[in-house]
């Protein structure tokens, strides 16, 4: 029988974020107000516009467009600021509940022999699925606190929704490759722990931005990594050998097919972390995708939602990846 474990990281995830959140909706969020909002001792400090003297009235925030009323965050009142920018990331209960299936589905197969155990995201005894599900969980509750307060205190979890999920990417590469153990954990954890702690010092809260930027440059190092890696291991020369391993990628891409899926879900999953990042440049407070009364916003409908296609497309390439095959590879080549 497949494991059931993710099942309870999801259902036990999913109560661990949303019962604070909702006690915090219907009791009132503590009187901190975000530094997105501009308001300095209860009063909403419009800024200049650069190098003028005129206020830039549309720019009063930088909090993501929607509107907000200035009092209800002075007050902490009980309610949701930002009602499309929170509820638009109830997306990620379905995203990490369709992995749960999916993930249990395969290992189903393995264990009855129906299909081969390709990675760790088949492997029944393997914890990193779950791992994953979470930080796909995750990655869309923790920044409701942001949108649903604006209150300093609990918005940081936005930004630690971003880190461990981030954090993964790295750490699940480098893993696919090198045995780990538990210092998966270490080379997952650490990250995430650093920078939401770097996330909440203050006149860090606006780094987020840049500290996500050094984490998927970090993930670009690894997958460089994975590709000298096995040009070594199959080449048998360091950073050579480059004709076995056109052969294999050949042999994938035109002879059993099995790499394009791969690369398609990674280039779908890429398209879609560009498109999200052009969304929320252009829908920030005064920027022409911003119409701060209006229902749609596409902060929360694009920016949230395509981030969470992009971690769904992530999984779909891992999952097609054949890592164990690679890596009995290498072992036979290390003991020859």
């Amino acid at each position: 029988m497949a494991p059931i474990r993710g099942f309870f990281v999801w259902g036990g995830g999913l109560l661990l974020v949303l019962v604070p959140f909702f006690l915090f909706v219907a009791l009132g969020w503590p009187t901190s107000p975000d530094s997105c909002t501009n308001i300095k001792d209860g009063v909403q400090v419009i800024p200049y516009i650069e190098g003028t003297h005129d206020l830039d009235v549309k720019h009063p925030d930088t909090c993501y467009c929607e509107a907000f009323k200035v009092e209800d965050v002075n007050a902490g009142k009980p309610g949701i600021r930002q009602p499309t920018n929170t509820l638009s990331n109830f997306y990620a209960i379905f995203t990490s509940l369709g992995l749960v299936f999916w993930i249990r589905c395969d290992r189903k197969k393995v264990l009855n022999g129906e299909a081969e155990l390709k990675n760790a995201f088949w492997d029944p005894d393997s914890w990193i699925p779950e791992v994953y599900v979470f930080a796909v969980l995750f990655l869309g509750l923790g920044s409701m606190f942001l949108h649903a307060s604006l209150s300093s205190t609990v918005s940081w979890f936005d930004g630690m929704s971003m880190y461990v999920f981030t954090s993964f990417l790295p750490a699940y590469t480098l893993s696919r490759r090198l045995n780990l153990g538990w210092w998966f954990l270490a080379v997952y954890l650490g990250p995430a722990v650093l920078f939401t702690g770097l996330n909440v010092i203050p006149g860090m809260e606006d780094a987020s931005t840049v500290l996500v930027a050094i984490i998927v440059a970090a993930y670009a190092a690894t997958e460089l990594f994975v590709k000298g890696y096995d040009i070594h291991k199959l080449g048998g020369l360091f950073w050579g050998g480059w004709g076995p391993w056109f052969g294999r990628l050949a042999d994938g891409l035109f002879t059993s097919f099995w790499m394009w899926l791969p690369i398609l879900f990674w280039s779908l999953g890429l398209g879609s972390f560009i498109a999200a990042s052009k969304f929320r440049s252009a829908s920030q407070t005064g920027f022409p995708m911003c119409h701060a009364d209006s229902w749609f916003q596409p902060h929360g409908l694009l920016w949230h939602i395509l981030s969470g296609v992009m971690a769904v497309m992530l999984y779909f390439y891992w999952r097609g990846l054949r890592d164990n095959e690679m890596r009995a590879i290498a072992a036979n080549a290390s003991s020859t």
